[in-house]
């Protein structure tokens, strides 16, 4: 029965209103998950401070190595505000500068060549001043009456060093000094008044000689004669300058000889120079040496030097003579053993020294080696993440109580990346910032059941004695558990009366009744591998430095590919690992470079269902066939160093034959996309208002070529057959922007890429003339015919196969898919698109896009861009019912559509799905080298679960109510129907 055309309007519109919306009011911040982070905190750039001068809390202050400014709450670690210094990848930040200012409510940042001022207490941008050349110094004044200014040291060409003077309120610039001696400029000491601009000259040997300026702090003109100093002053690299700055009421300058053998202080008002010998301990070397002072002019000019050697690590303490500027040894502290850290905290002329180490956080006074007091650290909060035996800083808090008690506040940086605040030896919380830089990631099954099975397995292989003695230790392992499930129900126990979520408290597939549960493998560019849990918020349960890398390199992770409980990761040059997906045990590791000529290794499925490793060389071709049978048809596609991709056909212990090339007309391939591994079909064809059926061209080797011409700015895209190598389709886009995100994604028979391109490109509409430029999205479908109920030649065929494409027509060219597409405008760039993913495939799917301009995850609609939406009319009764509107060109992302919806999140380059046992329900799970993301949803409406509003609780109410109800109405019932019978 047909609808009446105003009634089929109305459930249409209200149909797009009801799941237009990506986030519900009641699952916000429930069925979601997001690490807000900031990334590699940086030794020189974080501090405790307090926020304003009123305040009487202090905040911890940080710069990332991502570029990232922010403040954390030192009581849960949460982010208060954060700011990205700059938009330009996570490998383009250079030297960083972070200062806070007395008396002020603002922080000040340096990167590259920018230097801005934020506001402390909420991150709001107060100015921005840029230079042309790059920061290499900045100091803020304050402390005394009139002195509000700020000091920036730029390196810039054709003169080596500027030193400007910046009116910290404003951003303008009040005066500046050029040095155009040719010396290299290093850094700004000022103190009291005094300004000393710092730079290297060049020695007649190797090396440079330290030269100090001191300038005028009005006008910024050099007062007096630049002291050059003499040989004792040379140092062979600027790399071994470990201090400039003020120690106390001393302006200080530390070095060492390039083997660690001599330690050099400087007092820059005394021009005093004391050579220093290093103590080296057990014969070994010594890997880095670190000065520990305090910034405060009231304070004592007491430092400490760090020495950390391989195996173990020690200290000195050292005064600062004021008299003479003379540098005495005052106390030693004892040797550790392993990777530790100090801090420094100083109140008034007292400096106090904070050691860490894998055991114990300790406090000494700058006065004495004693321990003034100790605490051993608590490793009940730490969780999986924290490591301290490799601290790879800290800085710390120090507050004095009554008497001689003392209370310290920690935040140490973990060589793994992570942050941890410690707070009189007990852990409060752990970021894991090392998680940040992600590359690649895979959602994987919790093997639980599966093990089960195995163990089930061994013991049926086993005699009748064995087998018992088998089972009963495993059953004695699973009472270690007991206590844990016991305080799961109960906890439990209330959110299934209240209609809540059920928590879980380990890892364990049981109870997991809509396959949210998953573990979700994460590889750095640090080297590093981690798993969480999506069904517990995205619980961090292993985390590990797989590879080692070189200081400044980066692991390039080429694909991950998921074998039920293990995840093989394929990087560069040949590197492989598998690691099991629940612990993170490294199965099997092959080391980059190993074996020559190789560039990555490539997983196919065999007949057994199991993953064989194939070598690609660099040339593109394939290495040794492993000796298993792949079956017929079984094709490896690579690219080659020459713009050409191949296509190998698979025989069991033979050389792969080239199946098949491609070159593409014009340009450099820059990405290639294939289907999903799990891309189910629920309908071969698309039913029609009229009843009719467009069959949809479905191909399981489809494969998406992305080609970008730089010189004449064009891009390609071509649509293959990845087992025949047959052209299916082919489109060029001219006057493209290259420089903006390029991507693309394929899935059942719809493909879709978005770019900018100021083509010459005319409105559908024919409206005034109007021209599609900017930011498109352009959406394809592929169908087997362009006439409704029509196979194709496929129709009247009894079998196909892609090795054998079908011919048609007199000249017997090769039979393409009817291809429909349709432009949209968008208003910004995606730099990332993916398909929600279901198990059935029944569910409508949307598309889901990175928009890096709007920090958001949006899913847009899948009706809302359907290439079939009529132009220049409204739509018939017909297409009313198969969900059409008419076309408008212009596609702005409305603010429902964002997974996100209020969580502000940073630094997306990649997103994944994962369908859940419900129908109506897709795993996604966005990240890059910032931010992580998890969420659960569903397209259209969780149909097949009851929502967060259903309460059992009333529901077993209302069932006992009319039970009770029941059973005292039933005599009254009965007895007036007796009472009736006899009256009548």
């Amino acid at each position: 029965m047909r609808l009446p055309p105003r009634l089929s309007h109305i459930l249409c519109v209200c149909l797009f209103i009801d799941i237009s919306f990506s986030v519900f009011a009641d699952e916000a911040y429930q069925v979601d998950h997001h690490y807000a982070l900031l990334g590699i905190v940086q030794a020189q750039n974080t501090f405790f401070h307090q926020p304003s001068p009123d305040s009487k809390a202090s905040l911890i202050y940080a710069l990332s190595n991502n570029g990232i400014v922010g403040a954390v709450n030192p009581k849960d670690g949460a982010v208060l505000w954060r700011q990205r210094l700059h938009d330009k990848g996570p490998n383009s930040v250079g030297q960083s500068f972070l200062k806070a200012g007395e008396g002020s409510n603002l922080i000040f940042s340096a990167l590259n060549g920018t230097v801005q001022a934020w506001d402390a207490t909420d991150g709001r941008l107060a100015w921005t001043w840029s230079g042309t050349g790059k920061v290499k110094a900045l100091e803020v004044l304050g402390g005394q009456p009139g002195v509000n200014e700020i000091l920036v040291l730029s390196q810039e060409q054709g003169a080596n060093g500027i030193v400007r003077c910046i009116l910290r309120e404003t951003g303008a610039v009040k005066w500046e000094y050029v040095d155009s001696s040719g010396d290299v400029p290093h850094s700004l000491i000022y103190l009291k008044g005094k300004l000393f601009y710092i730079s290297l000259h060049s020695a007649l040997r190797k090396g440079f000689k330290i030269k100090t300026t001191e300038l005028g702090l009005d006008t910024g003109k050099r007062v007096g004669p630049p002291d050059v100093g003499n040989s004792e002053s040379e140092v062979s690299s600027e790399d071994l300058i470990l201090f400039a700055g003020t120690v106390g009421d001393s302006p200080t300058i530390i070095w060492a000889d390039k083997n660690f053998k001599t330690v050099k202080v400087t007092s820059i008002f005394k021009k005093q120079t004391t050579t220093i010998t290093v103590p080296w301990r057990n014969g070994g070397a010594i890997d880095s040496i670190t000065v520990h002072g305090p910034s405060d002019a009231a304070a004592q000019s007491h430092l400490l030097l760090h020495f950390q050697g391989p195996d173990s690590h020690w200290a000195q303490i050292f005064h600062i003579n004021p008299t003479t500027g003379v540098t005495e040894k005052a106390d030693e502290l004892p040797t550790r053993a392993g990777k530790g850290s100090f801090s420094t905290s100083s109140h008034g002329p007292d400096v106090y020294f904070v050691r860490h180490t894998n055991s114990e956080v300790s406090l000494v006074s700058s006065k004495s080696a004693d321990y003034l007091t100790s605490w051993n650290i608590l490793a009940k909060n730490k969780g999986v993440t924290s490591n301290l035996r490799n601290i790879s800083h800290a800085v710390s808090e120090v507050v004095r109580r009554s008497g001689p008690k003392f209370s310290i506040r920690s935040a140490l940086a973990l060589t793994s990346g992570d942050w941890e605040l410690i707070r009189n030896g007990e852990s409060l919380w752990v970021r894991p910032e090392g998680l940040t830089g992600l590359v690649a990631s895979a959602f994987t099954e919790i093997p639980r059941g599966k093990d089960l099975a195995q163990q089930l397995a061994v013991e049926g292989q086993y005699n009748l004695v064995m087998a018992y003695a088998h089972r009963l230790q495993r059953h004695i392992r699973d009472i270690q558990h007991l206590p844990i499930w016991i305080w799961g129900k109960y906890k439990n126990l209330g959110a299934h009366i209240s209609g809540d979520e059920a928590v879980s408290l380990h890892l364990s597939s049981e109870g997991d009744n809509f396959g949210f549960k998953k573990i979700v493998v994460l590889a750095t560019r640090q080297g590093r591998l981690a798993g969480i849990d999506t069904g517990d918020h995205c619980r961090v349960i292993w985390s590990i430095q797989a590879v080692s890398l070189e200081l400044g390199s980066t692991w390039d992770v080429v694909s991950m590919d998921v074998e039920y409980a293990s995840v093989l990761i394929r990087a560069a040059e040949g590197e492989f690992l598998r690691v099991e997906s629940s612990t993170g045990k490294v199965l099997e590791h092959q080391p980059r470079a190993m074996v020559p000529g190789l560039d990555t290794m490539v997983a196919v499925i065999d007949r057994r269902g199991q993953q064989a490793l194939i070598s690609v060389n660099t040339d593109g071709s394939l290495g040794e066939i492993p000796a298993t049978d792949f079956g017929d048809g079984t094709i490896v596609v690579t690219k080659t160093e020459g713009n050409v991709v191949r296509g190998w056909s698979l025989e069991r212990n033979s050389k792969a034959m080239l199946a098949w090339q491609f070159v593409p007309f014009a340009g450099q391939i820059q990405e290639m996309i294939h289907r999903p591994a799990h891309d189910p079909v629920a309908a071969i064809g698309k039913p029609l208002g009229d009843r009719n059926v467009l069959y949809k061209y479905l191909n399981p080797n489809a494969m998406l070529i992305t080609a970008v011409d730089a010189q004449n700015f064009t891009v390609s895209f071509y649509l293959l057959d990845s087992t025949s190598g047959t052209l299916l389709y082919s489109t060029t886009h001219s006057d493209v922007d290259i420089s903006q995100p390029i991507s693309s994604t394929i899935s059942e028979n719809v493909f879709v890429y978005s770019l900018f391109s100021k083509a010459v490109t005319k409105d559908p509409l024919q409206m005034d003339d109007q021209k599609l430029t900017g930011y498109q999205l352009v959406v394809s479908e592929l169908y087997e015919s362009p006439y409704p109920n029509d196979r194709g030649p496929l129709g009247s065929l009894p079998n196909f196969t892609s090795t054998q494409p079908i011919m048609s027509g007199e000249d017997r060219a090769i039979d393409r898919p009817h291809v429909i597409s349709q432009t949209f405008l968008v208003p910004g760039p995606i730099s990332r698109m993916s398909m929600t993913s279901t198990s059935q495939g029944i569910t409508p799917r949307s598309l889901l896009c990175v928009v890096p301009f709007l920090n958001a995850l949006v899913a847009i609609p899948r009706h809302f861009i359907d290439p079939r939406r009529p132009v220049g009319r409204d739509p018939t009764t017909a297409e009313i019912e198969e969900g059409l509107f008419r076309y408008s060109p212009s596609l702005d992302f409305v603010a429902r559509w964002s997974l996100n919806h209020k969580r502000e999140v940073m630094g997306f380059s990649n997103v994944v799905t994962k369908p859940s046992l419900l129908e109506s329900t897709s795993l996604v799970f966005a990240y890059g080298d910032v931010d992580i993301f998890s969420t659960r949803f569903s397209p259209i409406g969780t149909f097949d679960i009851l929502g967060s509003g259903f309460s059992k609780l009333q529901l077993v109410g209302t069932v006992a109510a009319l039970a009770v109800g029941t059973g005292l109405l039933a005599p009254l019932v009965r007895k007036k129907q007796i009472d009736g019978r006899w009256q009548a």
